[in-house]
């Protein structure tokens, strides 16, 4: 009997640490697919093993389908929360992009508008050109290398923002990307060298003010 029981308790143990130890690495799914993985092998050595106590084949069948049910069950539920957890983080990661996209245009817009008001009063006494105006208006937020900080300084923790000047075209473009935010296309590279993440434009020239989300 003693046997018995130290097969019942190693099984325990060794499928538990096949969960544990990915899982403390940080790989929880593959933890629950070694554990299962391990679960159904122990399982078949445990009938194996129990197979010549068995009275009659009743008994056997019995076992059989039993430990079948369990495994199709245990895959099922597997199954689903893998769907479900795939799901909720594709989920998350929209409504990521959602806020972020929604922050960048209301931010980035809004102050390219009063820019685009100062130019058109501007204008009406003397020719001054958008990217003069938006020199003017922005001063020594137009940083080095092209970044631009922007008015609410909370925001450069989550996003990042550049600007470019078209003197040919008279205008002034603000580039924002989101780091924390896988967007549309895995393959389009943003302008800062990364790749795959959401990216806006907006754009401000003498006929208005222009939004469009790249990627």
């Amino acid at each position: 009997m003693k046997r018995e029981y130290n097969i019942l308790i190693g099984g325990v143990i060794i499928i538990g640490l096949l969960y544990v130890i990915p899982s403390y690495m940080g790989y929880i799914w593959a933890g629950l697919f070694l554990s299962l993985f391990g679960s159904v092998i122990y399982l078949v050595v445990l009938y194996k093993y129990g197979k010549k106590n068995y009275k009659n084949t009743d008994s056997a069948k019995i076992t059989i389908g039993f430990f079948s049910l369990l495994i199709v069950n245990s895959l099922a539920i597997f199954s689903f929360d893998y769907y479900r957890a795939n799901t909720q983080k594709e989920l998350l990661r929209e409504i990521r992009i959602t806020i972020d996209s929604s922050i960048i245009e209301t931010e980035i817009r809004a102050e390219l508008l009063e820019v685009y008001r100062g130019y058109l009063l501007s204008n009406q006494e003397e020719d001054v050109s958008v990217i003069e105006t938006a020199n003017n208006f922005f001063g020594e937020r137009l940083k080095d290398v092209h970044k631009f900080q922007v008015k609410t300084a909370e925001l450069e923790d989550e996003l990042n923002f550049v600007y470019y000047k078209d003197p040919g075209s008279d205008s002034f473009t603000i580039y924002s990307t989101a780091p924390h935010s896988q967007s549309w296309d895995d393959d389009f590279e943003n302008w800062d060298g990364s790749v795959g993440l959401l990216q806006t434009k907006t754009t401000l020239t003498e006929e208005g003010v222009t939004h469009e989300r790249q990627n």
